[in-house]
């Protein structure tokens, strides 16, 4: 026995230096949890598993890797952090600093991890933002990241994906996954509003106001509404059991949606000649994103593909060893679609390994960390 140990330890100090890409999306980190208080604007409580499975990947057998860490959209849930109180629409760079601020205090295991990852000169970072985290494209909440995490406000093993909803590296392409539905499709052309404002404003796409003035208002009573999926068996569900708080927040949506409509602000956003085209695809909730990966797959050079932002993890094999995965959420969800049924706090994360002739190899995993001995449970 002694001598298989010896064995293996030589093996670890021997193997060559390997090169990876390890992808993590829809964390959801908000704005912190204090002792005997329940934020349920804050979806974040896996601090210690993530700090344990960057270090995984930076110490030890991994000491000398070359790891690219992609934080595939929604790491932060900017849509959920509260200003005085508040959940405004009109998102400056300022509110999206303090946004930022908040939420890096609230987390800070977070924080010295990612310090810890690009530390190591061999790896990098790329930030590519979902529909939680449009405050990521302001420039100056992107040098915010970068001086707490290298004290410089930019560095180049620190890469913001701003110009485009994906990008793509050694053949694998890297979505959110937010784009291919109306109610969160961002306009890349026009991320920012002006017309009329002294200062810029996010352009949120209407998802993000449904989020901001309609879901935030009744997590307070509700915790679990932003945790269940897809949204409409919980809105049916509720027309029978729970009608009085489900007909109260449909007026407060109507309300909400004919205000942005109305509102001269956000005609820049959504021309009203286009308002009926949006409308036949603008509720469709969490869309199966793999169909939209079969057709991104049908590209000779693309080899894999990465998304998120549905919640649910998966992964499919396509013909020529192509492959497609979605890295799931780091947030308890409950799902009624029936290959997932149930609740699920697996922690899930995507890997590229490259194989000797230097193609890529993605793959799925569930990291399981170190578990204490008790957790708080919340809704």
């Amino acid at each position: 026995m002694e001598q298989v140990k010896a064995v293996r330890r030589v093996k670890r100090r021997t193997r060559g230096k390997q090169k990876r890409i390890l992808v993590l999306s829809d964390l959801h980190i908000g704005t912190g949890h204090r002792k005997g208080q329940i934020n349920v604007f804050d979806d974040f409580r896996e601090d210690a598993r993530f700090e344990q499975l960057l270090e995984r990947y930076t110490t030890g057998p991994h000491a000398d890797d070359e790891v690219h860490l992609v934080l595939n959209g929604d790491i932060f849930d900017f849509l959920k952090v509260p200003i005085n109180g508040a959940f405004p629409e009109r998102i400056t760079e300022r509110i999206a600093q303090w946004k930022l601020e908040q939420c890096l205090s609230g987390h800070p295991r977070v924080v010295k991890a990612l310090q810890a990852f690009l530390a190591k000169p061999q790896n990098r970072i790329s930030y590519q933002p979902g529909n939680h985290d449009m405050e990521m494209f302001f420039p100056g909440v992107q040098r915010q990241l970068s001086r707490a995490l290298t004290g410089e406000d930019g560095h180049p093993r620190l890469i913001f994906r701003a110009e485009a909803p994906w990008f793509e590296e050694d053949g694998v392409q890297f979505h959110h996954g937010h784009q291919f539905e109306a109610i969160h499709a961002m306009d890349f052309k026009r991320l920012f509003l002006t017309r009329g404002l002294s200062e810029p404003i996010l352009n949120l796409p209407w998802g993000s106001l449904f989020i901001l003035q309609v879901v935030n208002r009744y997590l307070p009573e509700r915790p679990y509404l932003d945790k269940v999926m897809p949204f409409w068996p919980l809105f049916a569900g509720g027309l029978l059991f729970d009608t009085k708080f489900t007909l109260r927040m449909l007026g407060t949506s109507l309300y909400y949606y004919g205000r942005a409509r109305l509102n001269p602000v956000w005609w820049e956003k959504r021309p009203f000649d286009k308002l009926f085209r949006f409308l036949r695809t603008e509720f469709q909730f969490f869309e199966r994103l793999d169909h939209y990966a079969a057709r991104i797959l049908k590209n000779p050079n693309v080899r894999g593909v990465f998304m998120g932002h549905t919640h649910v993890e998966m992964v499919r094999a396509y013909r020529g060893g192509k492959v497609y995965v979605n890295t799931g959420t780091w947030m308890p969800m409950v799902t009624f679609n029936v290959p997932n049924l149930g609740q699920n706090t697996a922690l899930h994360y995507g890997m590229v390994r490259y194989d000797p002739d230097g193609a890529p190899r993605l793959s799925l995993h569930r990291w399981q960390g170190r578990r204490p001995q008790s957790e708080e449970v919340f809704y």
